[in-house]
């Protein structure tokens, strides 16, 4: 009974006119906001853009682009019915309604931030976000434990604990920054900006888009023995991020001048996107060559019973990176638009972006090989794996050891 509820409600909600006509308020609201930071009075403000959306004038905005996106919906699948059961829709809806349930815990998080008063640039301890920092880390981490646990012990309790706490990371993740960005502004409002400035603030950006991405294969392939990998590789990031934490990374700083620009809203996030594929692939990979192992040796390990096939492994590496590639493409563009406006030239071979080239070149490989030359199986695996180590060095090793205009991205 509980299921067949669970399948009703899911079908009301993402088949037909009410995915359809959500889509398109929420793309008519995104364009009415992008409008009013560009043709609204006083336009776009940096050190105010938050709480220009939040205002009267951000609502009237978003909400005529909203309305507006609900009438052409309308028009729109009344000429051309099938549009009702558009894939895009269906795929995408889902994500914004997560995005919208974050920025509804950010309100109630804000709540409990402490008095005005309180409140010190030089110790940040008391902000309410690191507790749903904290939070976030120990989630993620048992679910990479009851991931690695269902392995073992393929228990169906397990595995819905597995992936019950992965996706109450992702939100305590994604509210969280948006609590960031709040408080930002309670220190100075010169000070404020979005959170995905620095490596700590970036990292959690990482967690939560690598573990949406796996969620959404996980739910749409019954992968969930992948996910004892994927999440693994967050742990891992989680605890580095924990260690930058500890060496004072965490704290809300002002942003340099070079960022002090809305292509880091869209950039930065975009390009994320295209990390934590490329994680969820890696995590693909190494589960592909787990399996491969075992089967080699003969192994009858009861794994084997809950692992996805190797064919289906194999797909869901392509799949992860096809999701990956077109964003990190695009991230690529909008940097270099970014580039021209901040420093004079679209591209001049900074290590940033050299290495963004490399990592760009072997995922484009990656594809060709699979796509045109029909490449499959263990290759392909250890292709996804190490791709994922050049994006590490990509995302990580030179903004720590590496120079260049991209300076302000190293430990401070």
């Amino acid at each position: 009974m509980t299921t067949m509820t669970n399948s009703n409600v899911s079908s009301t909600l993402y088949r037909g006119r009410w995915v359809w006509m959500r889509f398109n308020a929420y793309l008519g609201a995104a364009l009415g906001i992008a409008a009013m930071a560009i043709y609204g009075a006083n336009g776009y403000e940096e050190n105010a853009f938050l709480y220009q959306i939040l205002s009267m004038k951000g609502v009237l905005w978003g909400g005529s682009g909203a309305l507006t996106g609900c009438a052409f919906a309308a028009v729109a699948s009344a000429i051309k019915p099938n549009l009702l059961d558009a894939k895009m829709a269906r795929n995408i809806t889902p994500w914004l309604d997560g995005f919208i349930l974050m920025v509804i815990l950010a309100a109630i998080w804000a709540r409990f931030e402490p008095a005005q008063e309180a409140i010190s640039y030089d110790d940040q301890s008391n902000l309410f976000a690191g507790r749903v920092i904290m939070a976030m880390n120990v989630t993620f981490i048992f679910s990479a434990v009851a991931y690695i646990a269902y392995l073992f012990a393929p228990e169906t309790f397990i595995g819905r604990v597995a992936t019950a706490t992965a996706y109450i990371g992702v939100y305590l993740g994604g509210s969280a920054l948006l609590l960031r960005w709040h408080e930002s502004y309670l220190f100075d409002m010169n000070i404020g900006h979005a959170p995905v400035s620095n490596l700590y603030e970036v990292f959690i950006l990482l967690f939560c888009i690598t573990a949406a991405v796996y969620l959404a294969l996980e739910k749409r392939y019954q992968a969930k023995a992948m996910g004892a990998f994927v999440m693994t590789l967050v742990s891992a990031g989680v605890f580095f991020g924990i260690w930058l934490d500890s060496v004072g990374q965490g704290e809300i700083k002002p942003l340099v001048p070079a960022l002090q620009s809305y292509w880091m809203k869209i950039h930065v996030p975009m390009n994320f996107v295209g990390y934590g594929s490329f994680a969820v692939a890696c995590g693909a990979g190494m589960a592909y060559l787990v399996r491969h192992r075992l089967e080699a040796k003969g192994s009858n390990s009861k794994m084997l019973a809950i692992f996805p096939t190797l064919e289906q492994l194999d797909l869901l590496a392509y799949k992860a990176v096809a999701i990956g590639f077109p964003a990190f493409t695009l991230a690529t563009i909008l940097g270099a638009a970014w580039a021209a406006e901040a420093w004079g030239g679209y591209w001049s071979w900074d290590p940033k972006e050299t290495w963004a080239l490399i990592v760009w070149l072997v995922y484009g490989a990656y594809l060709h090989a699979r796509v045109s030359h029909g490449w499959h199986g263990k290759a392909l695996a250890w292709w996804a794996v190490a791709g994922f180590l050049v994006t590490v060095f990509c995302f990580l090793g030179v903004n720590m050891y590496l120079s260049g205009l991209h300076s302000y991205g190293r430990l401070s």
